[in-house]
Protein backbone atom coordinates (compact mmCIF):
# COMPACT_ATOMS: atom_id res chain seq x y z
CA UNK A 1 0.00 0.00 0.00
CA UNK A 2 0.94 3.38 -0.38
CA UNK A 3 -0.05 7.21 -1.05
CA UNK A 4 0.68 8.04 -3.94
CA UNK A 5 2.18 11.77 -5.05
CA UNK A 6 1.22 13.91 -7.95
CA UNK A 7 3.50 12.13 -10.57
CA UNK A 8 1.99 9.15 -10.12
CA UNK A 9 -1.70 10.63 -11.31
CA UNK A 10 -1.24 9.74 -14.62
CA UNK A 11 -1.03 6.30 -14.22
CA UNK A 12 -3.66 6.54 -11.33
CA UNK A 13 -5.88 7.76 -14.44
CA UNK A 14 -4.95 4.87 -17.11
CA UNK A 15 -5.86 2.46 -14.37
CA UNK A 16 -9.39 4.44 -13.38
CA UNK A 17 -10.02 4.86 -16.90
CA UNK A 18 -9.59 1.13 -18.24
CA UNK A 19 -11.45 -0.64 -15.01
CA UNK A 20 -14.67 -2.13 -15.07
CA UNK A 21 -15.41 -0.37 -11.78
CA UNK A 22 -13.58 2.83 -13.08
CA UNK A 23 -15.57 6.27 -12.45
CA UNK A 24 -14.94 9.71 -13.23
CA UNK A 25 -15.07 10.42 -10.21
CA UNK A 26 -12.28 8.03 -8.87
CA UNK A 27 -10.03 9.72 -11.73
CA UNK A 28 -7.24 12.64 -10.42
CA UNK A 29 -8.94 15.42 -12.59
CA UNK A 30 -12.04 14.90 -10.24
CA UNK A 31 -9.73 16.42 -7.33
CA UNK A 32 -9.40 19.93 -9.65
CA UNK A 33 -13.23 20.05 -10.13
CA UNK A 34 -13.56 20.30 -5.92
CA UNK A 35 -10.04 22.91 -5.39
CA UNK A 36 -11.56 23.66 -2.06
CA UNK A 37 -11.60 19.73 -0.93
CA UNK A 38 -7.89 18.50 -0.12
CA UNK A 39 -7.16 15.47 -1.73
CA UNK A 40 -5.14 11.76 -1.55
CA UNK A 41 -4.98 8.84 -3.64
CA UNK A 42 -4.53 5.63 -2.00
CA UNK A 43 -2.83 2.77 -4.38
CA UNK A 44 -2.30 -0.99 -4.30
CA UNK A 45 0.42 -2.43 -6.80
CA UNK A 46 0.95 -6.24 -7.81
CA UNK A 47 3.84 -8.74 -7.50
CA UNK A 48 4.79 -6.70 -10.86
CA UNK A 49 4.38 -3.57 -9.51
CA UNK A 50 1.26 -2.84 -11.57
CA UNK A 51 -1.93 -1.00 -9.95
CA UNK A 52 -4.45 -3.36 -8.81
CA UNK A 53 -6.31 -1.27 -6.38
CA UNK A 54 -6.84 2.51 -6.29
CA UNK A 55 -9.14 4.98 -3.87
CA UNK A 56 -9.11 8.79 -4.70
CA UNK A 57 -10.21 10.87 -1.54
CA UNK A 58 -11.54 14.23 -1.24
CA UNK A 59 -10.96 15.40 2.03
CA UNK A 60 -13.38 18.54 4.04
CA UNK A 61 -11.59 20.20 7.20
CA UNK A 62 -14.77 19.88 9.60
CA UNK A 63 -14.72 21.66 12.97
CA UNK A 64 -12.01 19.65 15.18
CA UNK A 65 -11.98 16.39 12.41
CA UNK A 66 -12.62 15.54 8.68
CA UNK A 67 -14.98 14.44 6.29
CA UNK A 68 -13.23 11.92 3.77
CA UNK A 69 -15.25 10.87 0.58
CA UNK A 70 -14.45 9.21 -2.07
CA UNK A 71 -17.28 9.19 -4.31
CA UNK A 72 -17.72 5.61 -6.05
CA UNK A 73 -14.21 4.28 -5.00
CA UNK A 74 -12.22 2.18 -4.58
CA UNK A 75 -11.31 0.81 -7.55
CA UNK A 76 -10.73 -2.87 -7.62
CA UNK A 77 -11.57 -6.36 -8.07
CA UNK A 78 -14.53 -5.88 -5.38
CA UNK A 79 -13.50 -9.84 -5.00
CA UNK A 80 -10.33 -9.63 -3.72
CA UNK A 81 -10.64 -9.44 -0.36
CA UNK A 82 -6.46 -8.65 0.21
CA UNK A 83 -6.38 -5.22 -2.04
CA UNK A 84 -9.27 -3.61 -0.54
CA UNK A 85 -8.16 -4.21 2.98
CA UNK A 86 -5.17 -2.96 2.00
CA UNK A 87 -6.90 -0.09 0.53
CA UNK A 88 -8.86 0.66 3.39
CA UNK A 89 -5.89 0.56 5.41
CA UNK A 90 -3.99 3.07 3.52
CA UNK A 91 -7.51 4.98 3.92
CA UNK A 92 -6.82 4.87 7.87
CA UNK A 93 -3.29 6.29 7.02
CA UNK A 94 -4.87 9.24 5.27
CA UNK A 95 -7.32 9.92 7.93
CA UNK A 96 -4.53 9.97 10.37
CA UNK A 97 -2.80 12.77 8.70
CA UNK A 98 -6.05 15.07 8.14
CA UNK A 99 -7.50 14.01 11.58
CA UNK A 100 -10.47 13.03 9.62
CA UNK A 101 -13.75 11.28 11.90
CA UNK A 102 -14.85 9.50 8.85
CA UNK A 103 -14.70 7.84 5.39
CA UNK A 104 -17.66 7.49 3.04
CA UNK A 105 -17.79 5.58 0.26
CA UNK A 106 -20.32 4.33 -2.33
CA UNK A 107 -18.64 1.72 -4.88
CA UNK A 108 -20.67 0.67 -8.42
CA UNK A 109 -22.60 -2.29 -6.34
CA UNK A 110 -26.22 -2.67 -7.15
CA UNK A 111 -29.14 -3.74 -4.56
CA UNK A 112 -29.12 -7.11 -3.39
CA UNK A 113 -25.51 -7.44 -3.73
CA UNK A 114 -25.37 -9.04 -0.19
CA UNK A 115 -21.97 -10.81 -1.34
CA UNK A 116 -20.34 -7.55 -1.24
CA UNK A 117 -22.43 -6.15 1.88
CA UNK A 118 -20.83 -8.69 3.81
CA UNK A 119 -17.21 -8.44 2.74
CA UNK A 120 -17.11 -4.78 3.09
CA UNK A 121 -18.33 -5.09 6.88
CA UNK A 122 -16.05 -7.76 7.57
CA UNK A 123 -13.33 -5.17 6.76
CA UNK A 124 -14.69 -2.41 9.28
CA UNK A 125 -16.95 -0.56 7.23
CA UNK A 126 -20.41 0.15 9.01
CA UNK A 127 -23.53 0.12 6.31
CA UNK A 128 -27.40 1.04 6.59
CA UNK A 129 -29.36 -0.69 4.18
CA UNK A 130 -32.37 1.08 1.74
CA UNK A 131 -30.56 4.19 3.13
CA UNK A 132 -33.38 7.19 2.50
CA UNK A 133 -33.28 9.59 -0.41
CA UNK A 134 -31.58 12.35 1.81
CA UNK A 135 -29.23 9.81 3.46
CA UNK A 136 -26.49 9.78 0.44
CA UNK A 137 -24.25 11.56 -1.14
CA UNK A 138 -25.06 10.01 -4.23
CA UNK A 139 -28.57 9.29 -5.22
CA UNK A 140 -28.73 5.70 -4.86
CA UNK A 141 -31.65 5.64 -7.83
CA UNK A 142 -30.24 6.25 -11.64
CA UNK A 143 -31.68 6.00 -14.72
CA UNK A 144 -28.99 3.84 -17.13
CA UNK A 145 -29.56 1.89 -20.43
CA UNK A 146 -26.94 -0.53 -19.47
CA UNK A 147 -27.18 -2.82 -23.22
CA UNK A 148 -25.59 0.04 -25.49
CA UNK A 149 -21.74 -1.96 -26.22
CA UNK A 150 -21.67 -2.82 -29.20
CA UNK A 151 -25.07 -1.55 -31.09
CA UNK A 152 -25.03 0.72 -33.93
CA UNK A 153 -27.66 3.81 -34.03
CA UNK A 154 -30.43 2.39 -35.52
CA UNK A 155 -30.52 -0.89 -33.11
CA UNK A 156 -30.74 1.42 -30.60
CA UNK A 157 -33.24 3.88 -32.29
CA UNK A 158 -35.26 0.78 -32.47
CA UNK A 159 -35.23 -0.10 -28.64
CA UNK A 160 -37.18 3.18 -28.37
CA UNK A 161 -40.77 4.01 -28.07
CA UNK A 162 -41.79 5.24 -31.41
CA UNK A 163 -42.77 8.66 -29.74
CA UNK A 164 -39.75 8.68 -28.65
CA UNK A 165 -38.09 8.20 -32.13
CA UNK A 166 -40.69 10.61 -33.70
CA UNK A 167 -39.75 13.48 -31.82
CA UNK A 168 -36.00 12.58 -32.10
CA UNK A 169 -36.28 13.12 -35.47
CA UNK A 170 -39.03 15.91 -35.12
CA UNK A 171 -36.59 18.86 -33.68
CA UNK A 172 -33.73 19.15 -36.51
CA UNK A 173 -37.52 19.14 -38.93
CA UNK A 174 -38.17 22.52 -37.44
CA UNK A 175 -34.71 23.61 -37.37
CA UNK A 176 -33.45 22.87 -34.21
CA UNK A 177 -29.50 22.46 -34.37
CA UNK A 178 -27.41 20.83 -31.65
CA UNK A 179 -23.90 21.62 -31.02
CA UNK A 180 -21.34 21.07 -28.45
CA UNK A 181 -18.37 22.76 -27.17
CA UNK A 182 -17.00 25.38 -24.44
CA UNK A 183 -18.28 28.31 -26.16
CA UNK A 184 -22.16 27.11 -25.43
CA UNK A 185 -21.44 27.65 -22.03
CA UNK A 186 -22.63 31.02 -21.50
CA UNK A 187 -25.96 30.18 -23.05
CA UNK A 188 -25.71 26.89 -21.10
CA UNK A 189 -25.48 28.80 -17.65
CA UNK A 190 -28.36 31.08 -18.33
CA UNK A 191 -30.98 28.40 -19.23
CA UNK A 192 -29.41 26.32 -16.21
CA UNK A 193 -30.09 29.08 -14.00
CA UNK A 194 -33.14 29.15 -15.07
CA UNK A 195 -34.23 25.41 -14.65
CA UNK A 196 -32.63 26.08 -11.17
CA UNK A 197 -35.06 28.63 -10.27
CA UNK A 198 -38.00 27.02 -11.91
CA UNK A 199 -37.55 23.28 -10.41
CA UNK A 200 -36.23 24.39 -7.11
CA UNK A 201 -32.72 22.34 -6.95
CA UNK A 202 -29.33 24.85 -5.69
CA UNK A 203 -27.18 25.14 -9.00
CA UNK A 204 -23.76 25.53 -9.43
CA UNK A 205 -21.34 28.31 -10.36
CA UNK A 206 -20.32 29.33 -13.73
CA UNK A 207 -16.56 28.76 -12.83
CA UNK A 208 -17.38 25.40 -11.33
CA UNK A 209 -18.82 24.00 -14.76
CA UNK A 210 -15.84 25.58 -16.37
CA UNK A 211 -13.67 24.04 -14.20
CA UNK A 212 -15.45 20.44 -14.79
CA UNK A 213 -15.16 21.16 -18.63
CA UNK A 214 -11.03 22.40 -17.77
CA UNK A 215 -10.39 18.95 -15.72
CA UNK A 216 -11.40 16.20 -18.49
CA UNK A 217 -10.79 18.35 -21.30
CA UNK A 218 -10.92 14.78 -23.79
CA UNK A 219 -14.00 13.71 -21.74
CA UNK A 220 -16.32 16.12 -21.05
CA UNK A 221 -18.84 17.57 -23.11
CA UNK A 222 -21.04 20.34 -22.94
CA UNK A 223 -24.04 20.07 -25.32
CA UNK A 224 -26.70 22.45 -26.64
CA UNK A 225 -29.64 22.64 -28.59
CA UNK A 226 -30.46 25.94 -30.68
CA UNK A 227 -34.29 27.05 -32.00
CA UNK A 228 -34.08 28.19 -35.78
CA UNK A 229 -33.30 32.13 -34.25
CA UNK A 230 -30.71 31.11 -32.51
CA UNK A 231 -32.31 30.93 -29.03
CA UNK A 232 -31.23 28.45 -26.32
CA UNK A 233 -33.50 25.74 -26.03
CA UNK A 234 -31.65 23.39 -23.54
CA UNK A 235 -28.38 21.72 -23.08
CA UNK A 236 -26.16 19.22 -21.25
CA UNK A 237 -22.94 18.32 -19.34
CA UNK A 238 -21.97 14.66 -20.39
CA UNK A 239 -18.63 12.83 -18.82
CA UNK A 240 -17.53 10.06 -21.16
CA UNK A 241 -14.83 7.74 -18.67
CA UNK A 242 -14.19 4.41 -18.14
CA UNK A 243 -16.70 3.11 -20.45
CA UNK A 244 -19.79 5.42 -19.31
CA UNK A 245 -21.40 8.22 -20.69
CA UNK A 246 -22.86 10.25 -17.87
CA UNK A 247 -25.16 13.16 -18.26
CA UNK A 248 -24.41 15.15 -15.61
CA UNK A 249 -26.15 18.22 -15.52
CA UNK A 250 -29.26 19.18 -17.69
CA UNK A 251 -31.16 22.07 -18.11
CA UNK A 252 -34.27 23.08 -20.68
CA UNK A 253 -36.08 26.57 -20.96
CA UNK A 254 -39.28 27.01 -19.92
CA UNK A 255 -40.35 29.22 -23.08
CA UNK A 256 -43.17 26.93 -24.22
CA UNK A 257 -42.72 27.78 -27.95
CA UNK A 258 -39.01 26.64 -27.47
CA UNK A 259 -40.23 23.38 -25.88
CA UNK A 260 -42.63 22.14 -28.44
CA UNK A 261 -39.54 21.81 -30.71
CA UNK A 262 -38.88 19.08 -28.96
CA UNK A 263 -35.03 19.62 -28.42
CA UNK A 264 -34.46 17.54 -24.85
CA UNK A 265 -34.81 14.27 -27.27
CA UNK A 266 -32.10 15.52 -29.85
CA UNK A 267 -29.77 16.29 -27.12
CA UNK A 268 -30.34 13.14 -25.16
CA UNK A 269 -29.84 11.39 -28.92
CA UNK A 270 -26.59 13.55 -29.84
CA UNK A 271 -25.18 12.15 -26.33
CA UNK A 272 -25.90 8.58 -26.92
CA UNK A 273 -24.74 8.85 -30.32
CA UNK A 274 -21.18 10.27 -28.60
CA UNK A 275 -21.35 7.25 -25.76
CA UNK A 276 -21.84 4.30 -28.95
CA UNK A 277 -19.06 6.14 -31.08
CA UNK A 278 -16.85 5.28 -28.15
CA UNK A 279 -17.59 1.89 -27.47
CA UNK A 280 -19.56 2.74 -23.67
CA UNK A 281 -21.15 -0.18 -21.97
CA UNK A 282 -23.66 2.28 -20.32
CA UNK A 283 -25.25 5.62 -21.08
CA UNK A 284 -26.21 6.94 -17.64
CA UNK A 285 -28.65 9.52 -17.19
CA UNK A 286 -28.39 9.54 -13.15
CA UNK A 287 -30.57 10.44 -10.53
CA UNK A 288 -33.95 9.85 -10.66
CA UNK A 289 -36.08 9.76 -7.55
CA UNK A 290 -38.88 6.49 -7.59
CA UNK A 291 -41.27 8.90 -5.49
CA UNK A 292 -42.70 12.53 -5.49
CA UNK A 293 -42.02 13.00 -1.92
CA UNK A 294 -38.39 12.55 -2.23
CA UNK A 295 -37.77 14.88 -4.91
CA UNK A 296 -40.43 16.36 -7.07
CA UNK A 297 -37.77 17.77 -9.95
CA UNK A 298 -36.18 14.10 -9.68
CA UNK A 299 -39.22 12.39 -10.42
CA UNK A 300 -40.47 14.90 -12.64
CA UNK A 301 -36.91 13.82 -14.93
CA UNK A 302 -37.86 10.32 -14.36
CA UNK A 303 -41.29 10.32 -16.57
CA UNK A 304 -38.69 12.29 -19.29
CA UNK A 305 -35.75 9.81 -18.84
CA UNK A 306 -38.03 6.29 -19.49
CA UNK A 307 -38.95 7.45 -22.85
CA UNK A 308 -35.53 6.11 -23.53
CA UNK A 309 -35.69 2.71 -22.73
CA UNK A 310 -33.47 1.80 -19.71
CA UNK A 311 -33.80 1.02 -16.39
CA UNK A 312 -33.37 2.26 -12.33
CA UNK A 313 -30.76 1.29 -11.19
CA UNK A 314 -30.30 1.47 -7.42
CA UNK A 315 -27.23 1.30 -5.77
CA UNK A 316 -26.38 -0.07 -1.88
CA UNK A 317 -25.53 3.16 -1.10
CA UNK A 318 -23.02 3.95 1.49
CA UNK A 319 -20.39 2.50 3.28
CA UNK A 320 -18.56 4.38 6.22
CA UNK A 321 -15.66 3.83 8.44
CA UNK A 322 -15.86 6.16 11.79
CA UNK A 323 -12.75 6.62 13.16
CA UNK A 324 -13.38 9.07 15.89
CA UNK A 325 -16.76 8.21 17.29
CA UNK A 326 -17.09 11.65 19.87
CA UNK A 327 -16.34 13.45 16.84
CA UNK A 328 -18.74 12.10 14.45
CA UNK A 329 -21.37 12.26 16.61
CA UNK A 330 -20.96 16.23 17.79
CA UNK A 331 -21.19 16.76 13.78
CA UNK A 332 -23.79 14.98 12.66
CA UNK A 333 -25.78 16.29 15.53
CA UNK A 334 -24.66 19.28 14.51
CA UNK A 335 -25.97 18.97 10.86
CA UNK A 336 -29.22 17.36 11.79
CA UNK A 337 -29.79 20.58 13.85
CA UNK A 338 -28.69 23.09 10.64
CA UNK A 339 -30.82 21.64 8.40
CA UNK A 340 -33.83 21.50 10.45
CA UNK A 341 -33.38 25.11 11.07
CA UNK A 342 -32.58 25.45 7.21
CA UNK A 343 -36.40 23.52 6.61
CA UNK A 344 -37.85 25.78 8.74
Amino acid sequence: MEILTPKAYPEVDAFVRSHPNGSFMQSPSWAKVKPNWKHEIVAVRDEQGALCGTLSILIMPMGPGALMYAPRGPVCDYNDRAVLAELLEGAGEVAKKYHAHILKMDPYLYEGDQQHIDLFCSLGCEFTPDAGFKDTIQPRYNYMLPYIKGLSEQELLAKFARETRYYIRYAPKQGVVCRWGDDCLDDFYKVYSETGERQGFSIRPKEYLAGFLAAFPQDARLYMCYAPDGAPICGGLSVNYAGRCAHVYGCSSDDHALRRLRGTYLLQWEMMKWALSTGCHVYDMQGVAIRPEDSQALYNVLAFKQNFTGEIVTTVGEFRIVYNPAVNAALEAALKLRAKLHHH
